[in-house]
């Protein structure tokens, strides 16, 4: 579709949710509905700044408009939080922890790893499992919230499991310096993965990413 006729189609979609929702709703959920219609769009052609930065300006329209929608998903996500921690962990005992932003710093010096599950709204993770001392034999790492941006290195000794689910953003996993599995980027991300040696290594942990939209990059190095 060429840029002239996707102005056009956008115009027109905009046109028919002021429309259509006009009479329920203000001018800024419209107006933050439509940029984050076209941050998806840009998303999809692969425009990732362009479709982050719309995406985030209708969000935070959409936030400052419907102040007890964002309570409701922070609820609704933080309970969904409790009830998957228990399945992710099987019943094995794990450290938890909650708070508005997180900020990880697992990457400069030896650090004590221990099966835990973290939630947040925003959070900023970085973990180099080289430096890592395993408190167990099977580490699961379970990391949920609103907004995320995290990095894993691994080293390839590990077993390694990774269940991973981002709504909005992009996915990438390399091996040293290779793509495991096609970078996905935009919406309704998904990677699942096992490593050959998960069964038989010594040493084990497990990834389990969910967050509405995010950055994750998983890299496994010899």
């Amino acid at each position: 579709m060429g840029r002239k006729r996707k102005v056009f189609a956008v115009l027109l979609i905009g046109i028919g949710l002021q429309v259509l929702l006009g009479p329920l709703f203000g001018f800024f959920t419209i107006a933050a509905l439509l940029l984050l219609l076209i941050g998806m769009m840009r998303l999809r052609s692969g425009a990732m700044r362009q479709g982050y930065i719309l995406g985030g300006i209708g969000l935070g329209l959409l936030l400052l408009d419907h102040l007890m929608i964002v309570i409701g998903i922070t609820l609704i996500s933080l309970g969904w939080f409790y009830v998957r921690a228990n399945k992710a962990h099987r019943g094995q005992p794990y450290r938890l922890k909650q708070g508005f932003i997180t900020n990880v710093r697992y990457d400069r010096e030896p650090w004590m790893m221990q099966s835990s599950s973290s939630w947040h709204a925003i959070g900023d993770i970085d973990c180099d499992l080289a430096l890592a001392i395993p408190d167990e034999t099977e580490t699961v790492l379970y990391f949920q919230g609103i907004l995320g941006d995290l990095d894993f290195s691994i080293p390839e000794d590990y077993g390694v499991e990774i269940e991973a689910y981002l709504l909005v953003g992009q996915i990438g996993f390399e091996s040293n310096g290779y793509p495991v599995a096609e970078r996905q980027q935009g919406i309704q991300n998904r990677l699942q993965w096992r490593s050959a040696n998960y069964l038989t290594s010594t040493q084990k942990v497990k990834l389990v990413i969910s967050y509405i939209a995010g950055d994750l990059n998983v890299r496994l190095s010899s």
